[in-house]
């Protein structure tokens, strides 16, 4: 038998963490900890709606609403750079209301790489990364190297205001990315 108590607490830590909060303390997490990797943000979405299904005995497309955003309460969104695609989602999920759907960081990478902003890149034979085209470049679109807890460097891209300000008026395009 399903305790929906522990479940409901599970999923709101699951959901806390894949927007890149610490589920005890509510703070943000650092923006190099492994629950901002895309990768593990992804599993943590999927895992909360497994969690969604699992507390209501049914599919929780019929629970939430899918994202939506239009380009005049996104253009309201108050952003600071530079910052990662994590914090830039995050900054605009907390703007919505409860009963929808958070945007996905892949949903917004999907778009700015079918734009042209950015192009995936094999680091080795098991993972990629997304870096900046030169028109992505032009837009505010960085990378720089960072170190990691154990000294290993890795890229990080970064938005700085003026991109991020740009994905916000492309809001409505990036909500109906598939």
């Amino acid at each position: 038998m399903i305790d929906k108590k522990k479940l409901k607490q599970a999923k709101e830590w699951i959901d806390k963490l894949a927007n890149g909060i610490h589920p005890i303390t509510s703070e943000p997490v650092k923006e190099d900890d492994v629950v901002n990797d895309v990768h593990v943000s992804r599993c943590l979405f999927y895992v909360s709606e497994l969690l969604s299904q699992m507390g209501s005995g049914k599919s929780s497309e019929s629970n939430q609403k899918a994202f939506w955003m239009s380009a005049t309460r996104a253009s309201k969104i108050n952003v600071s750079g530079p910052n990662g695609i994590t914090q830039f989602t995050r900054t605009i999920n907390e703007s919505i209301p409860s009963d929808m759907k958070p945007l996905a960081t892949a949903t917004v990478i999907k778009w700015l790489r079918k734009e042209g902003y950015l192009y995936e890149m094999y680091i080795d034979e098991k993972h990629k990364t997304n870096l900046p085209t030169e028109k992505g470049e032009k837009m505010g679109i960085t990378v720089t190297m960072q170190q990691n807890e154990d000294g290993q460097e890795y890229r990080r891209v970064m938005y700085d205001v003026d991109a991020q300000r740009f994905m916000l008026s492309h809001i409505e395009a990036i909500a109906m990315t598939k």
